[in-house]
């Protein structure tokens, strides 16, 4: 039998019983820390922009006394806090969040925009209703619906746990390149799904700053860069987008079938013509600028890697070939390895 009923409520209905003294934000169910301000920011941007939040679980109860239906919320507590700290100007929203409506308190948002205050508020979330089951009802819900939950991996896990501009701007360009990563058989839409997408972007983001680590350092990047984040991130995008695009000219339609479409290689190619084109920290490699009349040219030098991974007889390759071939055959995300690997293309490149 059906013990639960799902409906949509607008944010103003979750304001109007807090004020009524309807709403009870209930701790026994708390299952997450406190939020940080840059969860709080990235939740109402996500609010403004007109996005999906979670669904919350609200258990429904009558006081006999008042008369009044009471609605307890089990689940989606730090979601309504924050929403309703929001609206009565306890925070704005961070800038890197949201150009627009960054640094503006709910009630001077009318100053931007005469229609925000009202999509805000009109913003409805999904909610299930419980009506009137105990605790040990609601705990065996959750516990059903853990039991059907897909096991987070470790970029899922860290885009659990920050909010801040990094995260923002990897997400922002990953799902940019969504069709380009498909297109090129770099990753496939399962990986995708479970953020493959978001790690590569982050780590060559990482590379781009601060030089070529271990894909190892990602997560600690992640909470080096939570409070902050030292570069601009426009300026990032700008040079991310122009190191895909000369990319993109250099193999047209042919980088699928190449051997740079395996994701350990493409972060390869991607660091060794970002390097070309702006320097990485820790390459002391001569780079120069890579005109578009030399297209041709470095598409015909790089084709070489294909060359070294078909070749039967490996003892005709030169000592830095053997190594490279080695270090791309394992695989291996290793500062050094991952280092070793772009100076090969570099100075592949630099031989034009």
């Amino acid at each position: 039998m059906k013990n639960f009923d799902s409906r949509t409520y607008s944010i103003n209905d979750f304001l109007e019983w807090h004020d009524k003294g309807q709403l009870i934000l209930s701790p026994k169910f708390q299952r997450r820390s406190v939020w940080t301000d840059n969860a709080k920011s990235y939740l109402i941007d996500t609010i403004v922009r007109g996005k999906p939040i979670p669904k919350v679980f609200i258990r429904q109860s009558i006081n006999v006394s008042s008369r009044q239906s009471i609605r307890e919320i089990v689940d989606g507590q730090q979601r309504l806090r924050t929403i309703i700290s929001f609206l009565n100007d306890g925070f704005v929203i961070n800038k890197r969040h949201n150009q627009e409506f960054g640094g503006y308190y709910f009630s001077q948002l009318d100053s931007v925009n005469s229609e925000i205050q009202a999509l805000i508020l009109n913003y409805e979330i999904s909610a299930d209703l419980l009506v009137n089951l105990p605790d040990s009802e609601i705990l065996d819900i959750f516990s059903r619906l853990n039991s059907y939950s897909v096991t987070l991996n470790e970029q899922e896990k860290i885009n659990a746990n920050n909010f801040g501009p990094f995260k923002v701007l990897a997400d922002n360009i990953s799902h940019k390149y969504n069709d380009f990563w498909l297109k090129n058989n770099i990753i496939n839409s399962q990986n995708v799904l479970r953020m493959g997408d978001v790690t590569l972007v982050s780590d060559l983001i990482i590379a781009m700053c601060e030089g070529i680590q271990t894909k190892k350092q990602i997560k600690s990047y992640y909470a080096k860069y939570e409070n902050n984040f030292p570069y601009e991130e426009n300026i990032l995008e700008s040079c991310f987008d122009h190191t895909i695009s000369v990319i993109s000219n250099v193999f047209d339609d042919d980088l699928k079938s190449t051997e740079f479409k395996r994701i350990h290689l493409f972060y390869t190619l991607f660091t060794a013509i970002y390097h070309m084109l702006y320097g990485i920290k820790n390459i002391e490699l001569t780079h120069k600028k890579i005109p578009e009349k030399d297209y041709p040219k470095i598409r015909n030098v790089l084709e070489r890697v294909d060359v070294i991974f078909n070749i039967e007889d490996i003892t005709i390759l030169n000592k830095d070939e053997i190594q490279f071939l080695n270090d791309s055959r394992r695989a291996t995300t290793d500062t050094t390895v991952r280092l070793r690997r772009t100076e090969f293309i570099v100075n592949l490149l630099n031989s034009i």
